[in-house]
């Protein structure tokens, strides 16, 4: 290559770099700088959405002022169709208008009823914003449809149960989250006075309130029952209930409480305490009830006392005794005659199926008169042969 020829390349290359000079200088420059919003906006994240017919649609409402002054807005909804509800809130009240400073964003939510008859189609609404410089639109689409809506079902294992009052009983149950998102499942029961609930999650111990379950999974319930002394037999319902959002469950539950019995023995004048005589047969009114709730069958009674004696009863036995029902028992005690006066413990004893009592009675012993009488003549004897002896070998 010449000289004259690299001249003519390199002035070549001078020339195309001087053109292309201002299109770089301008990609920088717009690379550097950025353009700031300027203006007012009504927006929403949810501008078209799906719901059921008869349920309330709570749509989420932003206000953005974006200019150097502050803006009040007047809110208005068109395009409602006949019979649907509708309310503007913000802050927890009902509004017409939102007052927004310069550089903020206020919040509002759209509530939205269908009526439960609405067709399954889309309905366009159309929201305005109108304030001072202009008005701000946003346009949505409410889609009715008309497939079934999400629920969750809770199926016992063993929905009746029966037992005493004594009893836990604990009922088994499978909660299913039917719908699309994972929720949190809260749980109450409705019993009747008397009865205590608590629920626990699958066999675990610790008592839970509510129970997270993912969409379409299961998770395993326990509600646990107890109840109070004072609940009398019979058949008792129980409502189990549980809801997480527009999902709810409920179960019915069924307890046979077959109740207790419960014996009571009680002295005469409601005093364990008498007076009886050596060798003698004394007789003692006691009371014997039945305080549970359900009957004492097979009664029978029995004692425990000291060797020698005898003690009997009449009734000793009762095919049953109802709830609420009292009976008088005549208890005999006789001491044996070479018993020495003081205080002796004679324990009572009331059996039935399912439960039992005893009662321990302090017996006074106190000696037979006709010993006394007896004494008295053997020392009345002994004075008379002493005398006739005296006399007799006195004289000699």
């Amino acid at each position: 290559m010449n000289t004259r020829t690299s001249m003519f390349w390199g002035a070549l290359v001078a020339c195309t770099l001087l053109s292309n000079a201002p299109a770089y200088a301008q990609t920088d420059a717009m690379k550097t700088s950025s353009v700031q919003p300027y203006g007012f906006w009504l927006t929403t994240p949810t501008p078209e959405f799906t719901a059921n017919a008869g349920k309330k649609i709570s749509i989420p409402l932003s206000v953005i002022n974006d200019t150097e002054e502050p803006r009040r807005a007047e809110i208005t909804l068109n395009g409602v169709p006949d019979g649907w509800t509708y309310a503007l809130k913000g802050s927890g009240h009902e509004v017409a208008a939102a007052m927004v400073a310069p550089g903020d964003t206020g919040s509002l939510t759209l509530e939205l009823t269908p009526p439960s008859g609405a067709k399954a189609k889309a309905y366009p609404l159309d929201i305005k914003a109108k304030y001072s410089g202009g008005t701000a639109e946003l346009p949505l689409a409410v889609t009715i449809s008309d497939a079934p809506e999400a629920s969750a079902t809770l199926v016992p294992e063993l929905p009746a149960l029966r037992g005493g009052v004594k009893t836990s009983f604990e009922y088994k149950m499978k909660l299913t989250n039917d719908g699309a998102d994972d929720a949190l499942f809260n749980l109450a029961a409705d019993v009747p006075p008397g009865f205590q609930t608590t629920f626990k999650k699958g066999y675990g111990s610790e008592e839970i309130t509510g129970i997270p379950v993912k969409a379409g999974q299961t998770a395993d319930v326990t509600l646990q029952v107890k109840l109070d002394n004072s609940v009398p037999a019979g058949q008792y319902p129980i409502h189990v209930m549980t809801v997480a959002g527009d999902q709810h469950a409920a179960a019915d539950l069924a307890l046979q409480v077959t109740g207790s019995p419960k014996l009571d023995l009680t002295g005469p004048q409601q005093r364990l305490s008498g007076t009886a005589v050596a060798g003698k047969e004394t007789s003692f009114t006691f009371k014997l009830d039945n305080s549970g709730s359900a009957p004492a069958k097979a009664v029978k009674l029995a004692a425990t006392a000291p060797s020698g004696w005898k003690v009997s009863f009449d009734p000793a036995e009762l095919p049953g005794l109802k709830p609420g029902d009292e009976q008088d028992v005549n208890v005999t005690i006789k001491p044996t005659e070479k018993a020495i006066a003081g205080d002796y413990m004679v324990t009572m004893n009331a059996r039935a199926e399912g439960t039992s009592t005893s009662a321990r009675f302090r017996t006074t012993v106190e000696t037979s008169t006709m010993w006394g009488i007896v004494g008295l003549g053997v020392i009345g004897l002994a004075v008379i042969v002493l005398a006739m002896a005296v006399m007799r070998y006195g004289r000699r």
